[in-house]
């Protein structure tokens, strides 16, 4: 244990009211031989006030115990004191100045088993995958029986964690992209299935191979999108409430609660779950589908839903040391790039400033 950590640790003691007529010779001594300077991190405002009510004691009790001191010399008893004296007056002081920091939560890192795509089978074996892989790629790594045999709810999933991006030809034909971040699950077959049901968390663009006889279905956060052939991207993050889906061709029929909404190509509809509205809105095509081609791409985009994106793609916690109002950001990045370099051209676009502290981004407004 490092001096520093010694003296953090007596002095948590004496917070607490813990320390021995021993351990009190301990402070003393290392408060005499290791003056502290540095600023320290508490772990909470209510322990850092407990703290500093324990050293406005130690001062006062100082004060009142310097005349008594009998057992040692004038000289060493006199250093000792005022030495204890102007320690505990200092680290009050510095505790008092100490002005608590309240971060507001923008977006939060996730826990990926893999830093690679991940497959898991339906009797829950797991693969890394590459950039890309067919049906029939995947059905040769799991093993699985042929379509005549498999059972209908027997089911793959695929993970994608951050800064990955995942290509999958589906049994049908179906082309289906995955973004980082995106967990995908299908069917191992099709064929004894009314409809051609997947399921998506995050962002996923669809061209669905036409079958009139078997609809296609995305369950996506409790929505539904059904179509027969068409080329469709949607949004759905289970962290928040708002799901959004762009048609670039065909037809498709968004549900939510029972309610049907029609979508034709250019238009773009954006439910929010929590509070059961929703909207339509056309959409630029190449802006949406720019994450498919390595870019970020904000068009007059919110500060925080930028923030939420880069958090997506870096897998990192966002946080703000004040509430972020009305910043837009326009441009377009690529996603290739080290974080400390994007942020650097985010800065001087907007002129927010941004901390890295490990896996965590702090805005400072």
């Amino acid at each position: 244990m490092s001096k520093d950590e010694q003296l953090k640790k007596v002095l948590s003691d004496y917070a607490s009211e813990r320390l021995s007529v021993n351990e009190t010779k301990k402070l003393e001594h290392l408060i005499l031989k290791y003056p502290a300077g540095d600023s320290w991190d508490w772990k909470d405002n209510v322990y850092r006030e407990a703290m500093k009510d324990r050293i406005k004691a130690g001062i006062e009790a100082q004060v009142a115990k310097k005349t008594k001191i009998r057992w040692m010399s004038i000289r060493a008893a006199a250093a000792i004191a005022a030495a204890l004296l102007c320690f505990f007056v200092f680290l009050y002081l510095y505790l008092s100045q100490i002005q608590s920091v309240t971060y507001y939560p923008i977006a939060q890192a996730k826990h990926y088993v893999s830093d690679e795509v991940l497959l898991i089978g339906p009797h829950g074996k797991q693969l890394q995958l590459g950039a890309s892989a067919s049906f029939a790629d995947l059905k040769e790594k799991l093993a699985l029986p042929n379509s005549t045999t498999s059972v209908a709810e027997d089911s793959v999933i695929i993970k994608v964690p951050s800064q990955k991006q995942f290509d999958l030809t589906l049994e049908d034909g179906t082309k289906v992209w995955l973004n980082a971040g995106a967990t995908f699950k299908f069917p191992t077959t099709f064929t004894k299935q009314t409809t051609r049901t997947v399921s998506l968390d995050g962002e996923g663009y669809f061209e669905v191979t036409s079958d009139k006889k078997h609809p296609f279905r995305v369950i996506a956060a409790g929505t539904e999108v059904k179509v027969t052939g068409t080329k469709f991207n949607v949004q759905a993050f289970a962290e928040e409430h708002l799901i959004k889906t762009s048609l670039m061709e065909g037809i498709v029929t968004f549900y939510m609660d029972h309610n049907a909404y029609k979508l034709a190509p250019g238009l773009e509809v954006i439910a929010d779950t929590k509070g059961k509205e929703v909207r339509s809105q056309a959409f630029d095509r190449d802006n949406l589908l720019a994450w498919k081609e390595g870019y970020f791409v904000f068009d007059n985009m919110e500060l925080v839903d930028v923030m939420k994106t880069v958090s997506r793609w870096y897998n990192i916690s966002v946080v703000s040391n004040s509430p972020v109002r009305n910043k837009k950001i326009g441009g377009t990045f690529p996603n290739n790039v080290p974080l400390s370099d994007f942020l650097k051209d985010l800065t001087i676009l907007s002129g927010v400033k941004f901390k890295i502290n490990g896996k965590e981004v702090q805005i400072i407004n």
